[in-house]
């Protein structure tokens, strides 16, 4: 019997993770025998795999459920940054109806509940109450053939400190500002030129706050905005550097930081959100020494300790990274989960 195909909804074109992850679903899952797709017309739907709240497709899902058809909501984190540090009006607007509408769908229309992590739960059950249906932690994985690491370079005296976001804008750019801070201590503690490559979308204002951190004539700290890379300029600028500063601000599962973990690369950041579970042995994750939920500044002295550690056993630590991502973070074991969940 020919199995049934599965409709992803909404279809996401932007930048981040819920776009990287529908694409590498449909390719994965087509590898394994089911077409997954953004049709949602189609006869031969046997679930249907939501991202979020998908409003223009209401009518839809209340049929399907109507008919018995399983929808499965796969949740991230929930937005929160604006409710502490201003993000303009329209923007909080657009926050808070986005939560709203969200856990309108888990409770009402979703049939089962996919979370990324088990932060990403206790965060949905914290705010909203648990959800009164079938739930599963499925972490997002990376195809391992595309994120790994690549012929070894050479050494050289500058240390590159990677930093890769989708979209670093309304309060979530908070840590990033953190990073020259990092760096002067890094050049200086080290006796080698640090550079700061930045990967993804940064705003012209966090561009401006970011250098004028950077003391007038201190040559020792620099700045490379890289913009968005493709997936092989990714790796290899990842393959080339010696840090991923992970960014991020209570993550549910930063695909940032697996792919960063695929490729070899080290890992540093705080211990906020999912972070620590992701990284494992790949890196070091230390507490943040202050409320981040307030977005208080972080005690960065840890990070500090942490990333001269690391560098100090690049080698190792990079092994390490690896490893998590063979072990943990495969997509051909995520699609899989996903499609027995949804089916079965």
């Amino acid at each position: 019997m020919k199995r049934k195909s599965i409709c992803l909804l909404p279809e996401i074109t932007s930048l981040g993770g819920p776009a990287a992850f529908q694409q590498r679903f449909i390719a994965e899952a087509s590898r394994q025998g089911v077409h997954a797709h953004f049709d949602s017309g189609r006869k031969d739907i046997g679930a249907y795999l939501v991202i979020g709240a998908p409003r223009r497709y209401l009518t839809t899902l209340i049929s399907a459920k109507t008919k018995g058809v399983p929808i499965v909501q796969r949740l991230n984190g929930m937005n929160w940054i604006h409710r502490v540090r201003p993000s303009g009006r329209l923007y909080a607007i657009r926050a808070e109806a986005a939560n709203f509408s969200i856990a309108a769908v888990r409770k009402y229309l979703a049939s089962r509940i996919v979370y990324q992590s088990a932060f990403c739960e206790s965060f949905w059950n914290r705010v909203y109450g648990e959800a009164q249906k079938p739930v599963c932690t499925i972490y997002n994985g990376v195809d391992l053939e595309q994120f790994k690491p690549l012929a070894a370079t050479e050494s050289r005296d500058t240390i590159d400190l990677m930093i890769t976001e989708g979209n670093l804008q309304h309060g979530s750019e908070f840590i990033l500002l953190q990073s020259v801070e990092l760096a002067l201590a890094l050049a200086r503690e080290s006796g080698r030129s640090v550079r700061i490559q930045i990967a993804g979308n940064v705003a012209e204002n966090v561009r401006a706050a970011l250098l004028s951190q950077i003391p007038d004539g201190n040559g020792s700290v620099t700045v490379n905005f890289l913009g968005i890379l493709s997936k092989d300029d990714l790796v290899r600028a990842e393959n080339n550097a010696d840090l991923l500063f992970s960014v991020e601000i209570h993550p549910a599962c930063p695909n940032a930081v697996i792919e960063a973990l695929a490729c070899g690369l080290p890992v540093i950041g705080f211990d906020t959100g999912s972070l620590k579970d992701i990284v494992g042995t790949g890196g070091i994750v230390v507490p943040y020494g202050a409320d981040a939920w307030k977005l208080e500044k972080p005690d960065l002295a840890p990070l500090i300790n942490a990333a001269l550690k690391v560098l100090a056993n690049r080698e190792r630590y990079g092994q390490s990274a690896r490893n998590e991502a063979l072990t943990r973070f495969s997509i051909c074991a995520m699609v899989r989960d996903y499609l027995a969940f949804c089916f079965d």
